[in-house]
């Protein structure tokens, strides 16, 4: 039987189970001992014999036992574990470059486990928290893209391998924010009025900002960082295609670590298919620094956000009254597998909602690019809470990129347009603060800088 829909089968069996009885089996010796026959048998044979599997075996004690098997033995389809190229299971590995997941005909997705929570807690609480890999079931999974990118347009290796299973922490990921956008001029509003709805769409002055995308990719080729990122509201189909031109026709320069380059978000209909509506996407696209190819990652923004009035009198603005984000209320995710880890973006309301947060969490994240277009980001501010949440949650790295669009300085300080969340590599002995994780990165040479400089200079950090 084929190992990951034993895999799958077995799980949604034991799931429900409590995990305080779970506890109990997997100190018993008969329960090791079928964990141990089992993963020795499918590393030699690629395959999980019948016999253990129900009616055969039909004690849950035993089956759990045979989960913790397949659990281990698994591990061998894992690049991140050092084991492809050993045989027996290599199969298991290019079904998940092809299809994004281990199982073939089971429902749902299972992939590897590569983020777990970051509570002090030890006592394992649900069947997940026994598990290096991870079971996405069919309802999550039906609004879940998995995209495994080929090693050739991968990041740049972070782990350092010793004995097989064993890893160091992976070194961080140094990561590059730009601005871009300078002042208010360098957005695009678009009001609309539906029955006694009032509607906004906002995206970039494209003919502003054209002329500073060379000087806006040869700061990040020169920022040191391996991935780029540009925030919500800059970008649009004209834009996309010139920032495409531009990556193809200018080579990566000698020293630079550029390798991945998201283009912020915007009104984007140019790639992926189009929605069914005459809504404009707020579509984010992630895309290789020499711009050939098809995107890496294409993220629609899912949840619009509501323009109060309160809202537009704190950040200078008149839209005439309390206004909707007019956009396609899509659900799908996309996610990029990458040998650093897992990718996801979501578009600045989106990290405010539980509903997304948990299809984050149930596809176990380990990086989250955030570009948002809002007023000035501090440690205390709702960027930093909701992204706090998630990396205690599932133990996720977050990266908030802002635009000074709305507001360059707040209270006479240059306002922090790059907002990190990391929490330590392996579970803390105490609880996680907010000061322990987040960290915010403003220009201090922001006061000496007029603003389109300001907007043209990466904020740099380690992730």
């Amino acid at each position: 039987m084929d190992p990951a829909d034993a895999f799958v089968n077995l799980y949604d069996r034991l799931h429900h189970v409590h995990a305080d009885l779970l506890t109990e089996w997997s100190t018993v010796d008969e329960v090791q001992d079928i964990a141990g026959r089992v993963r020795l048998e499918v590393e030699v044979t690629g395959s999980l014999g019948e016999w253990w599997t129900p009616p055969q075996v039909s004690h849950d004690s035993h089956l759990f036992g045979v989960l913790l098997g397949l659990d281990l033995a698994l591990l061998h389809a894992s690049k991140q574990f050092g084991f492809v190229g050993s045989g027996v299971l290599d199969d298991l590995a290019v079904r998940l470059t092809l299809t994004g997941r281990l199982n073939d005909e089971t429902s749902g997705l299972l992939l590897f486990k590569r983020a777990s929570w970051l509570r002090p807690h030890e006592d394992r609480e649900h069947l997940d928290g026994f598990l290096n890999l991870l079971r996405v079931p069919a309802h999550i999974s039906s609004d879940l893209q998995i995209e495994v990118v080929p090693e050739v347009y991968d990041l740049p290796d972070l782990e350092t391998l010793h004995e097989p299973g064993e890893l160091d922490p992976p070194a961080p990921l140094v990561v590059a924010q730009l601005p871009f956008l300078a002042d208010g001029d360098d957005l695009r509003w678009t009001l609309t009025e539906e029955s006694s709805q009032g509607f906004y769409t906002v995206g970039p002055a494209a003919d502003r900002l054209r002329p500073h995308l060379a000087e806006a990719l040869s700061a990040l080729d020169h920022s040191g960082a391996a991935l780029g990122f540009l925030p919500e509201a800059s970008l649009d189909d004209e834009l996309l295609e010139a920032w495409l031109d531009l990556l193809r026709t200018t080579p990566r320069p000698d020293g630079s670590a550029l390798t991945w380059l998201l283009l912020g978000s915007g009104p984007v209909l140019g790639v992926a298919p189009h929605p069914n509506t005459d809504r404009l996407t707020n579509r984010a696209v992630l895309v290789h620094r020499h711009g050939r190819g098809r995107p890496l990652l294409v993220q629609d923004k899912n949840s619009g956000f509501c323009f109060t009035a309160q809202k537009q009198q704190d950040l200078g603005l008149d839209l005439g009254g309390k206004r909707d984000e007019r956009i396609p209320h899509t659900r799908t995710i996309t996610v990029v597998e990458s040998r650093c880890g897992r990718f996801g973006v979501q578009i600045c309301e989106d990290l405010n909602r539980r509903e997304h947060q948990r299809n984050i969490v149930a596809a176990g994240v380990t990086h989250l690019l955030v570009p948002v277009l809002a007023g000035a980001m501090w440690e205390g501010g709702w960027q930093a809470r909701a992204g706090h949440d998630l990396a205690v949650e599932l133990g996720a790295k977050i990266a908030v990129g802002n635009s000074m669009a709305l507001e360059r300085s707040f209270n006479d300080k240059p306002a922090p347009t790059l907002l990190t969340v990391a929490g330590p590599a392996t579970p803390p002995s105490d609880y996680l603060t907010m000061s322990d994780s987040v960290r915010v990165y403003p220009n201090p040479n922001a006061a000496t800088t007029d603003a389109r400089e300001d907007a043209l200079t990466p904020r740099v950090a380690d992730w």
